[in-house]
């Protein structure tokens, strides 16, 4: 445990250093300046590179541009502030919270592209949720990657929660044996660690509409 709690330290340091130079990049674009269509440009590109994400920057630079034409604000160094705002706004802590099943497990399936930190991710929330006095199940449905199974089954032993894993290359099968182990042992939350996958790699995507499938019918 005294290892998990040093890599969520150094996560959570990265994570600051990360936020101080996004802040910092922020500051140094908007500092003194007029707010107009060519500054709106820029923060606009340092938002979406920031991964804001195309559809939600959209939406934040249209509500400034109505901000600035309201005359609520008028200068780039109040736009920190009006963002903050924003981003609360379209994040409200009731969406923010976990919103587990009144029954049942509650499937949390964890997906993304190649190297994100899936399995990590996933030993993450284990702890969190068993440190909330939740009873965990893990799924290794990431049949592909040579190591993912014995990383994954490491972290269940280190945090103490059980692990399902298969014996062959179908993670659908994982899955269908994890939710029969999660209801079996009462759990609360099975976590589904899956493979790595690109949204262009059709074969890929329709194996997690499989896992979907499976879950949908079994909890």
């Amino acid at each position: 445990m005294a290892l998990f709690r040093k890599t969520l330290r150094k996560l959570s340091q990265g994570l600051s250093r990360t936020k101080q130079r996004f802040v910092g990049s922020l500051r140094s674009l908007l500092a003194g300046r007029q707010i107009n269509e060519e500054l709106l440009d820029e923060l606009e590109a340092v938002l979406i590179q920031a991964d804001i994400g195309i559809a939600s920057t959209g939406r934040i630079i249209a509500d400034l541009q109505a901000a600035y034409t309201q005359k609520r604000i008028a200068k780039g160094d109040e736009v920190i502030e009006f963002l903050k705002a924003e981003l609360k706004k379209y994040w409200p802590p009731s969406d923010r919270a976990v919103h587990f099943a009144d029954t049942g497990p509650t499937v949390v399936l964890v997906a993304g592209v190649n190297g994100s930190g899936k399995t990590t991710s996933v030993a993450k929330l284990a702890w969190l949720f068993k440190q909330q006095g939740k009873k965990v199940v893990l799924a290794a449905a990431d049949t592909f990657r040579a190591a993912a199974v014995e990383q994954l089954s490491i972290w269940a032993d280190r945090i103490g929660v059980d692990i399902v894993k298969g014996s062959g290359s179908d993670p659908g099968a994982v899955v269908f044996d994890a939710c029969d182990a999660a209801k079996a042992r009462g759990a609360d939350v099975l976590l589904v660690d899956t493979a790595g996958r690109l949204h262009t790699q059709d074969n890929l995507m329709r194996e997690l509409t499989k896992i979907r499938n499976v879950v949908a019918r079994k909890v």
